[in-house]
């Protein structure tokens, strides 16, 4: 039977349109046990057949949500998509689902085996190979994404999460509005884990901002994440655009209260920020937010200490400790000698006296360092420029784009097109993967 099967799937391999309508005519995937996919892998060659061996290798990581982790299959999928090259992108771009469900299954059995790192080069090396535009967003993102924070390997994702994405197509990659909303969470920890708080922000505002009218789990995960790295970055809470769904910001205040709250006395007294910290201690640590809630904490001191480097040249440690609210002055050395080796404050520490200097930044800017890099931002501007002309000159030629318009006015800018991004609540166990960053 599986020989059978090998040899009908490689005899319709050269039109892989045929073999993708064979295989859904004829419903092979629920037909069949899985020993008989098992058997048939050993039958096709993934670089001759990669249509084939893809459809084959999906049944094979079964149907239902997996309970233990298949060595068997992790090792033919990594195999598999190691191997994907521009040569096999032509057959495998025909079944973009089938090319989803495997990274989610793949995914799935790789944090199963407590072992996320093996499924990272694999991932990045499908996205690279398969992926028909480097500005494509597709469901294999979320999943890398996801690996890269269980591993703990941040840095692993930053050569596809550095991509200027500006595509969204379900058609050519079987992408959903929950893989959309998982690429925007997942690389907002990724930014978050690397301290790159500006570009979180703008990934959690994505998600924050995608066209729904339902409320959802990312959504007011995204929010909470938001809300915190805003303190972290900004030094208060930045509120939604305008265009942001107006379901999304009534949701967030009655299920992301505690973190208003932390916002509003952000702005006041050490007092009420501790009160609010003691208060809702329990869930924060239960959202998984306990590490950022401390950042926003030595974010606030941070700010703290730098107001009073534009009032003072020289203060004691005791002083600082005591505006600051530290419990010493040795811990006020140890945070001023933080801040000066994050070039976050320039000061110099007289131990004899327990004073401390503080210092004007020495940096002149006009070093050919910081030319390079103006010039790097420039050149990245004017590429985005030009690819926002292209979208708009796009746009304004499609006749089922000015037809909607022209139809239904300005009201259609903010209805939810065709319910994509109407999700759910219940979104399986995906949040569960959220870390204390």
């Amino acid at each position: 039977m599986a020989e059978q099967l090998a040899e009908t799937l490689k005899n319709l391999s050269a039109d892989p349109a045929q073999l993708l309508q064979y295989w859904t005519t004829h419903n092979i995937d629920v037909q069949q046990p899985l020993d008989v996919f098992s058997a048939a892998l050993r039958h096709l060659d993934a670089t001759q057949q990669p249509l084939a061996y893809l459809l084959i290798l999906d049944c094979r990581g079964g149907q239902q949500a997996p309970q233990q982790a298949d060595e068997g299959f992790i090792s033919h999928a990594t195999s598999f998509l190691n191997g994907c090259t521009n040569d096999s992108s032509n057959q495998i771009r025909v079944a973009p689902e089938k090319l989803a469900s495997l990274s989610h299954k793949l995914r799935d059995h790789l944090l199963l085996s407590q072992r996320p790192q093996r499924g990272i080069r694999p991932l990045r090396t499908a996205i690279t190979s398969l992926i028909p535009s480097p500005t494509l967003i597709t469901p294999l993102h979320a999943d890398l994404f996801l690996l890269c924070i269980v591993a703990k390997c941040y840095s692993a994702a930053m050569p596809v999460l550095d991509q200027e994405f500006d595509d969204v197509d379900p058609k050519k990659t079987g992408m959903t509005a929950r893989d959309f909303l998982l690429f925007c969470y997942y690389g907002g920890m990724i930014y978050t884990g690397l301290k790159e708080h500006a570009k979180a922000l703008a990934m959690f505002l994505f998600a924050l901002t995608a066209p729904t009218m339902v409320v959802n789990a990312i959504t007011m995960a995204a929010f909470r994440k938001h809300a915190l790295v805003s303190l972290i970055h900004t030094g208060a809470h930045q509120q939604l655009p305008k265009f942001a769904p107006s379901s999304v910001t009534r949701a967030a205040k009655s299920e992301c209260a505690p973190y208003l709250e932390l916002a509003t006395a952000y702005s006041k007294s050490d007092e009420a920020v501790s009160k609010v910290i003691t208060q809702h201690a329990q869930t924060f640590q239960e959202d998984g937010n306990a590490g950022l809630v401390k950042q926003a904490l030595a974010a606030r001191q941070m700010r703290q200490t730098q107001r009073l480097t534009q009032t003072y040249l020289t203060l004691s440690l005791a002083d600082i400790a005591r505006q600051i609210g530290l419990a010493s002055p040795q811990q006020a050395e140890q945070h001023i000698l933080r801040m000066v080796d994050a070039g976050e404050v320039y000061a110099q520490i007289d131990e004899a006296a327990s004073t401390v200097r503080f210092l004007q930044d020495p940096e002149r800017y006009d070093s050919a360092s910081v030319v390079q890099r103006l010039e790097s931002q420039m050149r990245r501007a004017m590429a985005l420029g030009d690819r926002i002309r292209a979208v708009n000159n796009k746009i304004s030629c499609d006749r089922a784009y000015l037809s909607k318009a022209g139809g239904r006015g300005k009201q259609a800018q903010f209805e939810d097109p065709g319910g994509d991004l109407a999700l759910g609540r219940d979104l399986g166990g995906e949040m569960s993967y959220s870390f204390n960053a």
